[in-house]
Parts: structure tokens; C-alpha cells; sequence
């Protein structure tokens, strides 16, 4: 994951990469701002060689850590567009020369021998950069929405990207991206994933487009706290995230309840499944990913059949 001035995520990939060999290796997620498109092409061409071809580039507007560095997101979904517009011809080998809004490469390329096409997953949550992945990526990663609704409104973006460039939903790899808790304490499950509902109401201020989408606010007291743009604060005050958000943003409960909702969503057309886990207080992140995979999954598989 990039989550700034944490462990480097392609190094992190790395290990990951050479200690495996079955699964797929993504990046969660590049983003346009904080490395050069061209430097993330030369990245995830490298990962993938040393994976043996396994990579994936999930790119988005990137998350915390913008602020220490004096980096401001300008207009995520041009930026994206444009950083795809540098990195697949750079994989093609293509000696490439781009002048956009944001992003500018003058004559280079790649000095090694790229996979050409190494898939390109948009990861997002906002109108317009969903729909930009649609438009040009191989798929989509729809971030935070965890209810029919909210899905549905990501699908529908995503379906006119599509059709920009003549494609349609079922030329696309659509993922649904969810923070996850099972425990059979729901109160303890809601606790563990609220401090990740407080960040991406963070990273997102002053925009409230996906809170209202799904019939929600921002409680005052809250908002006034991540108005101050103090990461260490908003940790300390997650506790005031209310439980209807956990509802709408979050797969949290029992595992019979997570089923549930697991369920909802896979019957809309996703594909694929992406959680990431928190274990409640005093829990491990292996166990919660054990208890989705042998408890989780095959209720879900039940209520599918």
C-alpha cells in the first residue's frame, strides 16, 4: 500500500513478489503527484519482471502524506488520464513525448525490455476519475462504496467512460475495494473500522459528494477537526465517526453480516473482491484475513448459488 513515509511500496512488492509465486502483485496505489508517471512505469515494469509477469498498476489520486510535502491533488482525473497516456507507451517500448495540462515527458523511454501489457486498474471513489477508468483503463477498482447504491452510482460513472471509447462494463475488470472487520462483537467491528472511514472523510475535504450520495453528513464536530488537517487529531477523534457511515463505507460485524453485504454487492456485477482487513483491538490482520476466506467466502458462495 502507499501510504506515505511508511515501508516503500514497490519495495514491499517486491519481498512479496519473491515469496510467492501464485499471486498477482498490485500497487495500492501509484499516484501522478508524488512520482513522476514515467518513474511508475519504470517501477511496475520492474516488478513485474522480477515476478515473473505477475503486476498490476492500480493508479489513483493517491491518500494521506500530501500535505508534509507541499503537494496539492490538481485535478485527479486529468492527472490520471494523462499519467496512463505516459505509462503504456513507455511499456510498448515506444519512445514517448507528451505535453498535458499536468503531466510532461520529453523524448524518453524505458532502457529495459517491458511487458507491454501489464494491467492498468484505476482505483476511485470520485465521479469523474471513475469514469476516466472506464474510459482508459483495464479496470476499475471501486473504492469506499460497500451498499447497492453507492455501487450502483460508481457503475453507472464507470459505464460512461466506457462508452466514451466505445466499450462497454463487460470489457472492463471491476473490483470493489471495502475496509473489513469480522467479529462477532459488531460494536468492537465498527470500532476497528472507523479511524479508516476518519481518513478518506480527510483526504477528500472539502468534497462531500459521496458522503451525500448516500444520504449522509459529516457531523459538525467532526468536520471541524478535519478542517484543521491534523492527521494526529483526526486519529485521536475517530471515535466520532458515526455508525451509520461504518454502515455505508465498511464491511463490519459478524461474519454472517459481512456475508451479507459481501453478497449485495457481488450480485450488482463485481467481479473481484478487495478487503482490507482491521482486526478488532487486540487482534491480528492473518486472522481476520482467515476468517474471510474460510467463514466469509463460502457464505457468500451459498447465498450466490
Amino acid at each position: 500500500a502507499n501510504e506515505k513515509f511508511f515501508h516503500d511500496m514497490y519495495v514491499t512488492a517486491t519481498v512479496a513478489a519473491e515469496r510467492t509465486t501464485r499471486p498477482a502483485i498490485g500497487t495500492f496505489v501509484a499516484d501522478p503527484y508524488t512520482q513522476h508517471p514515467a518513474l511508475t512505469a519504470m517501477a511496475i515494469g520492474s516488478l513485474d519482471e522480477v515476478s515473473g509477469g505477475r503486476a498490476i498498476l492500480g493508479i489513483g489520486a493517491g491518500g494521506t502524506g500530501f500535505p508534509p510535502m507541499a503537494i496539492e491533488r490538481v485535478k485527479p482525473a486529468k492527472a490520471i488520464k494523462e499519467a496512463i497516456h505516459v505509462i503504456r507507451p513507455l511499456l510498448a517500448g515506444e519512445v514517448v513525448n507528451y505535453q498535458g495540462e499536468i503531466i510532461t515527458f520529453r523524448n524518453g523511454r524505458l532502457n529495459f525490455e517491458a511487458r507491454p501489457n501489464i494491467p492498468i486498474i484505476v482505483a476511485s471513489r470520485g465521479d469523474r476519475v471513475l469514469q476516466v477508468g472506464g474510459e482508459v483503463a483495464d479496470g476499475v477498482m471501486i473504492a469506499t462504496y460497500a451498499e447497492p447504491v453507492g455501487i450502483g452510482h460508481a457503475l453507472a460513472q464507470i459505464e460512461k467512460g466506457a462508452q466514451r471509447a466505445g466499450r462497454s462494463l463487460k470489457d472492463l475488470r471491476i473490483v470493489s475495494r471495502i475496509d473489513a472487520c469480522i467479529n462477532q462483537d459488531r460494536a468492537a467491528a465498527f470500532e476497528a473500522v472507523k479511524p479508516m472511514v476518519a481518513v478518506f472523510l480527510w483526504t477528500s475535504y472539502p468534497d462531500r459528494t459521496f458522503v451525500e450520495r448516500v444520504g449522509l453528513a459529516v457531523p459538525p464536530e467532526l468536520e471541524q477537526i478535519i478542517a484543521r488537517r491534523d492527521y494526529n487529531l483526526l486519529k485521536e477523534n475517530a471515535h466520532l465517526v458515526p455508525d451509520s457511515f461504518v454502515e455505508k463505507f465498511c464491511w463490519a460485524g459478524t461474519a454472517e453480516q459481512v456475508a451479507h453485504k459481501v453478497a449485495q454487492v457481488a450480485a450488482q456485477g463485481i467481479h473481484e473482491i478487495t478487503i482490507l482487513p482491521h482486526p478488532p483491538a487486540g487482534g491480528d490482520v492473518k486472522e481476520t484475513l482467515r476468517e474471510f476466506a474460510s467463514t466469509v467466502k463460502p457464505l457468500v458462495e451459498d447465498m450466490l448459488a
